[in-house]
């Protein structure tokens, strides 16, 4: 099986478990146990040139009433149960970051300089936290949602309607279009200045994740395909994606630029690429390992 760059996948969620409030419990109260705190969807790590995550304790929070029951169990990884915790107070927050030296910051901006337990770990606790934040109401009757499930479910508080809501991701293609010994690379206006990456867009209702990867690419680009081959898959929780990467054979090489979507699109050589750095996305993307794959295949 492929695996992608960014996460190790290490961590063992013990799904069947999570309803069992004893076994979380004591997983909790498991003095290994670390609390992975999320403010405003940013997260708790020291602030060094090389940062890493900061993991609390039960006793950093021992002042904080109803804990257990608004933690999130995200499971055990090299034998140390993991919890996330939403930080709803600013007077709260600023009180933990002095308690251990660290700063909230932004996950996305620190993806590069993680590493990959880290990584795994604060995308995981983030995105949890993304997702009650936004599932406080029901939204079949509109009454107030509960958590269950150590914080893998809301129910809805009516009894009459009772509505489970259950954390999903949104799948979207991620292509690597090539015409023989060239590349197709689009840019948005957001990136780094030079960067360059491969063509990607949520897949719709109704649609095959292949057949988005043609509408995708003709799109944005104008440019059709065909031999679409599925090659890897990457969590991308900022805030909810699933990358499904794919590469593709371009039927046409001639170039029309969605203005809505991207600034620029063009086609690179393998020797166009690595002889400037700046044109690669973020090591850690998924769009990055379908690029340098597809370099060495010239190799």
């Amino acid at each position: 099986m492929k695996k992608n760059n960014l996460l190790p996948n290490g961590l063992d969620r013990f799904s069947l478990h999570r309803g069992d409030k004893s076994w979380v419990n004591d997983k909790f109260h498991d003095e290994n146990s670390r609390i992975i705190p999320v403010h405003h969807s940013q997260v708790l790590c020291d602030d060094t040139i090389r940062p890493k995550a900061v993991y609390l304790t039960r006793k950093n929070l021992a002042q904080t009433k109803d804990l257990f029951d608004s933690m999130i169990f995200l499971g055990v990884y090299e034998e140390t149960p993991y919890f996330a915790v939403d930080i709803n107070s600013d007077e709260l927050a600023e009180n933990l970051c002095h308690q251990v030296n660290a700063a909230f910051q932004d996950l996305k901006s620190l993806i590069t300089l993680l590493g990959g337990q880290d990584i795994e770990l604060l995308a995981l606790a983030r995105f949890m936290s993304y997702w009650h934040s936004r599932n406080q109401y029901c939204g079949k009757c509109g009454d107030k949602t509960r958590i269950s499930e150590a914080g893998h479910v809301r129910i809805c508080r009516n009894e009459r309607c009772n509505e489970h809501y259950f954390p999903s991701m949104d799948p979207a293609v991620i292509v690597l279009v090539s015409a023989k010994e060239r590349c197709l690379l689009g840019r948005k206006k957001i990136w780094p200045e030079g960067m360059y990456s491969t063509i990607a867009g949520f897949v719709e209702p109704g649609e095959t994740v292949e057949d988005a990867v043609v509408r995708e690419v003709q799109e944005e680009t104008g440019v059709h395909v065909e031999n679409v081959a599925y090659q890897h898959s990457q969590p991308w929780l900022f805030p909810s994606s699933l990358m499904l990467g794919f590469t593709a054979m371009a039927k046409n090489e001639e170039i029309t630029i969605d203005k809505n979507e991207l600034v620029d699109a063009r086609w690179f050589t393998r020797n166009e690429i690595k002889a400037d750095p700046r044109l690669l996305p973020y090591k850690v993307s998924i769009a990055y390992k379908l690029i340098t794959e597809w370099l060495s295949k010239g190799d």
